[in-house]
Order: C-alpha cells, then structure tokens, then sequence
C-alpha cells in the first residue's frame, strides 16, 4: 500500500468516527424529542383511526334510525314517524338532519298543516350545504306555495331555482309556466314554455310537457278575451316520502 493510500484511508475512518461522534451527540441531545414526536404521531394515529370508527358506528345508527322512522309512516304511524324525524332533526350528521327536516315537513304537508311545511323545508334549505338538497327542499316549499301565495310571491321564491341553471331548474320553470297560466300571466308563461321546449338539456318528460301545454295554451288575442282556463297540471308534485332522497 502507497503512502497516500495509507493517508486516505486514514482521513476516511476519522471522518466516519466525527460522523458517528456527531451522530450519538444529536441522538443524546435531541433524542427525548424525536421519542416523544413518534409518540404523539402513533397516538394521533390511534386516535384517528378510534374516531373514525366511532363516526362509522354514528353513521350506521342515524342510518337505521332513519328508515325506521319511514316505515313507521308507511305504515301509517304517521305520529310516530312525526316524533321520530323531529328529533332526528336535533341530532347526527348534517345530511340526516337536513333528510330528517324535509320528511317532516312532508308529513306536516299531508296532515294539512302547509304554512308549517313551507317553514320547515325553507328551513332544511337554508341549512344544507348540498346544492341539490338544497334546491329539492326549495322545490319542495315552491310546490306548496303554489297552493297558498299569490302568483307574484311564487315568482319570487323560484327565482333562485331557475338561475341556478341545474336540472331542478327546469322543474321550476315548469311550475312557474304553470302558475303563471292559471294566473291569467299568459306572457310569462308562454315564453317559459317556449324556452322548455327548446332546452334540449332538459329532462325529456319537461319538454313534452311544455309542448303539449304550449299548444293548449290560448293565443293571446283569445286570452285577452276570455278568463284564464285552468290546464291540468303538467307539474307533478313529488310524493312525500321520496323528496328527501332526491
């Protein structure tokens, strides 16, 4: 072996030695810390993984307690059902909460009560953070105000629906044509019809809907002459049960 050899490997092992020396030096000095952060992180682990089963076990019972409560309707429990979605509306994730509010309205709806359903289902509008739970609950008060406001409050609260440009849209410019009609509106409803039937991204059953009642509207020479005639409803109202799932 050369001299320089000799003296390279020389350097090589005192520079392996500082390493080690260095090494043992930040492992006795910081090594209490880099323990306790692999403590906190395996602890933050178990602690995720115990949440998320405990959100599992939520999720499943909220879930049961949910379709209990419509087979107690369906069956003609409609109280308890009532009972069981109001406190189903205080507790649990937000969707249950929201699905919760809108069946109860629904069943406030077919006991009569409508000024309380509309409440209820602006209220799980204003609540859900899901756009189409959302625009469902406003269709839904919408349906119901067409029964009980003036043609003009209707137009306001379907506002929002048909500037959403969503499919839920189209059902309430339906209904805006519809109401608008049987309102003695004929212009308003004959340019919502018309814009329906040449919405080729509506749903197929909206714009044969709009044709056939477009051709059945009177001409407007013809309604400026007589009453306004009441079609039959090309807007079905969606049944209580099925609105929360939409």
């Amino acid at each position: 072996m050369s001299k320089d050899d000799a003296t390279e490997g020389f350097v090589q092992e005192v520079d392996q030695r500082v390493r080690e020396e260095r090494l043992l030096s930040d492992l006795r000095r910081y090594g209490p810390w880099v323990a306790g952060l692999f403590v906190v992180f395996l602890i933050g682990i178990g602690g995720w993984q115990v949440w998320q089963s405990h959100e599992s076990d939520v999720a499943r019972e909220q879930s049961s307690e949910f379709h209990a409560a419509q087979e107690m309707a369906q069956q003609g429990n409609i109280n308890g059902a009532k009972a069981a979605f109001q406190r189903l509306t205080t507790q649990g994730s937000a969707a249950y909460r929201i699905m919760a509010r809108m069946e109860y309205a629904a069943i406030q709806q077919v006991q009569g009560d409508l000024d309380g359903a509309i409440a209820s289902f602006d209220q799980a509008a204003a609540e859900a953070r899901d756009p189409v739970m959302k625009e469902s609950a406003q269709l839904r008060a919408a349906y119901i105000a067409a029964e009980t406001q003036d043609f003009e409050a209707l137009q306001r609260r379907l506002q929002p629906l048909i500037q959403s440009h969503s499919r839920i849209s189209f059902l309430a410019r339906e209904l805006l044509a519809i109401q608008a009609w049987q309102s003695g509106h004929y212009d308003v409803a004959r340019s919502t019809l018309e814009d329906l039937t040449l919405a080729f991204d509506a749903p197929d059953g909206v714009r044969q809907r709009a044709q056939v009642t477009l051709a059945l509207l009177p001409s407007e020479s013809a309604a400026s002459a007589a009453a306004p005639a009441s079609p039959a409803r090309g807007a079905t109202q969606p049944a209580p049960a099925q609105g929360a799932h939409q």
